[in-house]
């Protein structure tokens, strides 16, 4: 049977990991606006084992949940409908929690953002790269000269 401890220390691991997401965010922007193809694919390999792990989580804190009779409570709720002396802790871990949620997805959204500025000059780049050589075709073309004997 789960206790509150327990569920406690899962919404810690929890934030712990989403802050570990935050700076693979960071790492994947950086890398981003450096052009650096192969630390992006490098963070998103880590952004992939960490989303298992969030999914992990998630079905223990499913469990948890159902064990504590607290299903359909929400983060914001839980403080009222923990045991009067952990209050004060609840409160902390999910101030945390959220707090730790928000700077994720700020950092995801600016690494979003980069890849997306990034993706758009390449396909610029090889839209121009592409005309150039559709235009030196047609040079060639255009200069050739046709012998037959």
């Amino acid at each position: 049977m789960a206790s509150w401890q327990d569920y406690l220390k899962l919404l810690v691991s929890l934030t712990h990991t989403l802050e570990e997401l935050t700076k693979v965010e960071g790492e994947k922007n950086d890398a981003a606006s450096r052009g650096d193809l192969a630390g992006v694919e490098a963070c998103m390999k880590r952004e992939q084992v960490l989303s298992l792990s969030l999914r992990g989580y998630d079905q223990k804190r499913d469990a948890m949940l159902a064990a504590l009779d607290l299903r359909g409570t929400t983060l914001n709720q839980l403080e009222s409908r923990c045991p009067e002396e952990l209050q004060l802790e609840v409160k902390g871990v999910a101030e945390e929690l959220r707090r730790q949620y928000a700077l994720f997805q700020a950092a995801s959204q600016v690494a979003r953002d980069t890849l997306e500025v990034n993706l758009r000059a390449i396909e610029r780049m090889q839209a121009v790269q592409a005309g150039d050589a559709a235009q030196a075709a047609e040079d060639r073309k255009i200069h050739q000269t046709d012998f037959r004997a």
